[in-house]
């Protein structure tokens, strides 16, 4: 029998998708009901509840990060852990710092990726489709980069026509950068469709859609819950839904 010092842990980075539990893919369903233990923000432990596991979980606010990296890393030594990011671990999630962890500490644990469902990815499909050929994604969030650079890269977005997806808009304390964020759209693209999804696959779930010229009206319903898709110069609107299209003769 083996014992527990004898036991070879594992580290799985878990992308738990939007929020609705059957967009968890089968293969994450199963790594967490596998886990000893289950670490990730409060937001995203909540939105596994019910999923039958003996997992304990463990969760950390917001700014948690890399206590939450290295706490799973030393689990994963003899336990199955799963760290776990919403949407998709690599997209504004936790990957990128088990990366960096690994590189920097030469310490390679065994792990794997599981993907998840990126919130950009239900957000387009709840629009229409503004999102079908090249595209940009752009986190308003200055909490780990200056706003200076955020908003250089939207502006380069807006100059090369892309449609762009914005994660974490505002919140409380970043309503004033949402609104430099809306001058520089109303700059080049006051007349562009945009989509606002709030709280996508969630029971609340909102739609907006509205000109760029009139997008200070949402500032205040525009939250970290929020995804903005800005449309490009192709992007068309029929009362009903948005398309970019792709160019297909019809």
């Amino acid at each position: 029998m083996q014992s527990q010092d004898d036991k070879k842990g594992k580290l799985y980075i878990i992308g738990i998708g939007p929020g609705d539990q059957e967009l968890l893919t089968l293969k994450a369903l199963k790594a967490l009901k596998e886990s000893d233990y289950i670490i990730g923000h409060n937001r995203y432990i909540k939105l596994i509840e019910g999923i039958d596991t003996n997992a304990k979980k463990i969760s950390k606010g917001m700014g948690k990060e890399v206590e939450r990296t290295k706490m799973a890393f030393d689990l994963a030594k003899k336990n199955t852990v799963s760290l776990i990011s919403g949407g998709d671990p690599a997209i504004y999630g936790l990957l990128g710092l088990v990366i960096e962890l690994m590189m920097k500490e030469g310490n390679i644990i065994d792990y794997e990726v599981i993907p998840g469902i990126s919130a950009f990815s239900v957000a387009n499909i709840r629009l229409g489709c503004p999102i079908s050929n090249d595209f940009a994604v752009i986190s308003l969030s200055d909490l780990l980069i200056p706003w200076a650079v955020i908003k250089k890269r939207l502006e380069h977005a807006i100059l090369g026509d892309f449609v762009i997806s914005v994660y974490n808009p505002s919140s409380k304390g970043r309503i004033n950068r949402f609104k430099e964020a809306i001058d520089i759209l109303k700059k080049y693209r006051p007349d562009c469709w945009v989509g606002i999804v709030k709280n996508a696959t969630r029971s609340n779930e909102e739609e907006i859609i509205c000109r760029c010229q009139d997008l200070e009206k949402y500032a205040d319903f525009v939250d970290m819950s929020t995804i903005l898709i800005v449309g490009n110069s192709k992007t068309e609107y029929n009362d009903i839904m948005l398309i970019t299209p792709r160019g297909y003769k019809l």
